[in-house]
């Protein structure tokens, strides 16, 4: 017991001494280097690595810096002991990591989209762990749809359907959910404010229900069909069946937003 205690008292002063923020505290971006490296001739870059230090530059798809991002340094030795920082105008940051331990950098954005805040992850350059004090640079880009490193998912969204079986033409026939297509068209700009395009899918199932992933978040108005049968559409729980339903991603929890129908064929 004494000796856990003695640990904490140690690795605290060594986070106190070396910069490290306390989670929710904002650290400020770091001056960076102008350089032809990576970009256009005077493009703002983080520099070289420096021992005991995590620094790097946000940016989003058209490589335009992105300001207020929160980036984690997660300490992999102790529980909840991560550093915290945030870009600046330039998308840069700094954050100390002096500790004798292992850390694993990641980043997200909030962003308001029609009312709704949403938190989203970023992709980094280099998803690997460092030793703290070795320092690392881990530059992230906000990606709308691909896949997240070591299999976590996608950085886009899902839509899901319940599928209503009833097929009054073929009482006997069972109905597939992969033969399922939906057409999605958005209704004004994505969240990061693109054009987006019409998007034609069969459905799929994965480990949450059927429907489609990694879609961008945004409006759409949402139809389907059934083998080249329209189907009805409405949202999960509310509003009448329609041939097509104009909708956006509510939040399941934070970080995670879905967009849920529910379909079936026209009844008589």
């Amino acid at each position: 017991m004494e000796r856990r205690v003695a640990l904490g008292v140690l690795l605290t002063a060594a986070l106190s001494g070396c910069g490290i923020v306390e989670e929710g505290q904002v650290s400020g971006s770091v001056r960076g280097e102008r350089s032809g490296r990576g970009g256009e001739p005077g493009e703002v870059e983080p520099g070289e690595v420096e021992p005991g230090v995590l620094k790097g530059r946000v940016v989003d798809a058209q490589g335009r810096p992105i300001e207020g991002a929160e980036i984690v340094a997660d300490n992999q030795l102790l529980y909840n002991s991560n550093a915290v920082a945030r870009t600046g105008g330039d998308g840069l940051y700094r954050v100390g990591t002096d500790v004798r331990a292992t850390f694993h950098a990641s980043a997200t954005v909030v962003r308001r989209y029609n009312g709704q805040d949403y938190t989203l992850s970023l992709a980094p350059d280099d998803d690997a762990p460092f030793a703290g004090p070795s320092g690392a640079i881990r530059n992230f880009t906000w990606r709308l749809t691909g896949e997240k490193p070591d299999d976590l998912g996608f950085y886009g969204s899902k839509v899901l359907f319940r599928l209503d079986l009833t097929d009054q033409i073929n009482t006997g026939a069972f109905l597939d959910d992969e033969k399922v297509r939906l057409t999605l068209t958005p209704e004004g700009p994505l969240i990061d404010g693109s054009e987006g395009t019409r998007i034609v899918r069969q459905a799929t199932r994965n480990g949450d229900g059927s429907g489609l992933e990694d879609i961008p978040i945004g409006r759409y108005r949402i139809a389907a069909d059934y083998e080249g049968r329209p189907l009805r559409v409405k949202l999960l729980d509310g509003g009448d069946y329609a041939e097509e339903v104009v909708a956006e991603f509510a939040p399941l929890m934070t970080g995670i937003y879905r967009i849920e129908l529910e379909l079936g064929l026209p009844q008589g």
